[in-house]
């Protein structure tokens, strides 16, 4: 249920109402939308968009979803605004792509592992919680998302645990926790980069995709939908501008 905050302007006097908005990027991802005399705004920061058509509060009628606001400005997540990111593969279909890959490499032997190489500290979550459920085994990582079984047992087979700074070296070499098994068996590990970038850039080094934004179709397609007045891109994608962006 998105949350009503109240505010008043202490120049003006007048009283601005901000509501909370799901943006899909991971649990607890929100998007800002602000209404007040001068009109409304929406702030989406990083965005993974949904069916725009059944987020009741952009509407104006929210028990029959009719009729848009009238938004005024939108500034919009951009990240992946470029035709590279035309079309993303849904999330469902990441997921399922990465799971048959862990699945046919540690159902080997108890000596097979799987690290998922993870940049970031948050977005995984999704990740993480399928890939337990499906092959029943915790994600050995020393933080703890909320949402996911996390565990510093070193003998799962799939890892997420992440190198400290000053060990990149190693990176290639080994998982964080170990090159062998407690029994000091050597472990036949593959390295599963989750990103969306990648997807992008095409390059030779293998990664998986992993849905974390929204490509450039959905993207357009949710500025159809509200139809503001006035769009400002969040981020200017890399070898990009902001006429390129205009022009998209």
């Amino acid at each position: 249920i998105p949350t009503h905050i109240s505010l008043i302007d202490e120049i003006t006097g007048e009283d601005v109402v901000v509501t909370l908005l799901p943006a899909g990027h991971y649990p607890g991802s929100v998007m800002f939308l602000f209404e007040g005399a001068q009109g409304t705004v929406l702030y989406t920061g990083h965005l993974l968009v949904g069916d725009a058509a059944r987020m009741k509060y952009l509407h104006s009628d929210i028990t029959y979803l009719k009729r848009v606001k009238d938004i005024q400005s939108v500034y919009i997540d951009t990240t992946f605004f470029d035709p590279k990111y035309h079309q993303i593969p849904s999330r469902e279909a990441c997921l399922t792509g990465i799971s048959q890959l862990v699945q046919d490499w540690i159902c080997q032997s108890p000596y097979h592992g799987v690290w998922l190489n993870c940049k970031a500290d948050y977005g995984y979550e999704y990740l993480f919680t399928n890939l337990e459920q499906a092959h029943r085994a915790w994600i050995c990582s020393k933080k703890c998302l909320k949402f996911c079984h996390m565990t510093t047992d070193r003998t799962t087979q799939i890892h997420a645990c992440r190198h400290p700074k000053d060990e990149e070296f190693f990176r290639a070499k080994r998982i964080p926790c170990g090159s062998t098994a407690p029994d000091g068996v050597p472990l036949n590990i593959i390295s599963i980069k989750p990103s969306t970038i990648s997807f992008g850039e095409r390059t030779r080094k293998t990664s998986v995709i992993v849905k974390m934004g929204s490509s450039s179709y959905r993207v357009k397609d949710f500025l159809s939908y509200i139809c503001p007045v006035n769009i400002y891109p969040n981020v200017i994608p890399l070898c990009k501008t902001l006429q390129d962006i205009a022009e998209l």
